[in-house]
């Protein structure tokens, strides 16, 4: 079946690589749906039908496959470079509630599975396939789609148990994520105790408060690095150190610049180097992504995560205005941390000389 997948997926990576329209996208599309057994002679890859919808309208989508004259699924075609919107995965919808149609496929960047469950609001995303070579989940979407194995019976089964899988991860996650806003939480109170007892002659309970307002903390998977991120002012951490009171209190703002931009702050810096490289690679999947903005990079948050994981509490600690989000060929937005100090900006900085990025450094006056 990989061996099949990477015959179906050539073309469509070719084309991606060359950005070609979507007219041309369309004819490479079925094209390649031959090699799973579809054939246009016989009807069963129908190009752009006038579908009669009402007693006056019609509707005409992309390509829809049948098999013995019967409607299987529809697929929705867009340019190979387009990214994905709402409008796109609207459309497709219509189409499948139209048609009566449970299931529906969108090709363009990627390829994804649509599901209507009976009665639901909305149609769910089951899967979603990078267009490159030797992808499993590409083996899975050819043993699914293939004419020869393909029933509708099936593609419900793979469905509905993708969606299990979904919510199982999803609340997977919510634990996770209530985990790590706790720990904050807890850490914090357990911490402002501590530092009362031990520097309460020192330091105000507004100076306690300061100190961690300026830690971030966190659980962590054992075995995996930092568990706490500090991104405090380098005097307060001296002054701890040191038990040294009244110390003037200045910060780190060292500005950085890449391949000649405008000097800009840690967060800001961090932002440009990873959206540089997204754009340098547009068929980059968020894991591969994350393999070259490895989590380590910048602690327990990581250096860039899926909307998706991050939940409302999180939202400070990531750069998530709408100017700000990313998407990755795979069709995942993800946004870029926020939390960036000495301690971790210097692995940004060789990560970004390391990928051939010019880097300049502005200290402050």
């Amino acid at each position: 079946m990989q061996e099949k997948w990477n015959q179906f997926v050539y073309y469509l990576c070719e084309s991606k690589k060359n950005g070609v329209n979507e007219s041309d996208y369309h004819s490479t599309i079925e094209a390649q749906l031959q090699l799973l057994g579809w054939m246009s002679y016989k009807n069963e890859i129908c190009h752009k039908p006038n579908l009669p919808i009402g007693n006056n309208g019609y509707i005409q989508p992309d390509i829809i496959i049948q098999k013995d004259d019967v409607k299987q699924f529809v697929i929705e075609v867009k340019q190979p470079r387009h990214i994905q919107i709402d409008k796109d995965r609207d459309q497709l919808v219509s189409y499948m509630r139209q048609l009566k149609l449970n299931v529906g496929i969108y090709i363009g960047e990627h390829i994804e599975i649509f599901y209507d469950l009976p009665e639901s609001e909305n149609a769910v995303s089951v899967l979603i396939v990078p267009l490159e070579l030797d992808n499993k989940q590409g083996e899975r979407f050819i043993e699914l789609f293939s004419k020869d194995n393909f029933s509708k019976e099936s593609i419900a089964k793979f469905c509905e148990e993708r969606i299990n899988e979904l919510r199982h991860e999803e609340n997977l996650n919510k634990v996770k994520s209530l985990l790590i806003s706790d720990a904050q939480e807890q850490i914090s109170k357990g911490m402002k105790m501590y530092l009362k007892e031990t520097y309460g002659n020192l330091f105000s309970e507004s100076d306690i408060d300061e100190i961690l307002d300026s830690l971030v903390f966190s659980t962590k998977i054992q075995g995996e690095p930092e568990s706490v991120i500090i991104d405090a002012p380098q005097p307060i951490i001296h002054r701890l150190n040191n038990n040294v009171d009244n110390q003037q209190r200045t910060y780190d703002s060292t500005q950085y610049s890449i391949n000649g931009s405008d000097f800009l702050n840690k967060r800001r810096f961090v932002h440009k180097v990873v959206k540089t490289y997204v754009e340098q690679h547009p068929t980059a999947t968020f894991l591969e992504l994350e393999k070259i903005f490895h989590p380590k990079l910048q602690g327990s948050l990581g250096v860039i995560r899926a909307t998706k994981n991050i939940s409302e509490k999180e939202y400070v600690r990531y750069l998530m205005s709408n100017k700000d989000l990313m998407q990755s060929a795979d069709g995942t937005i993800f946004a870029v941390c926020s939390q960036w100090g000495i301690f971790n900006i210097p692995r940004i900085v060789q990560l970004a000389t390391q990928l051939g990025y010019e880097i300049k450094t502005k200290k402050p006056q």
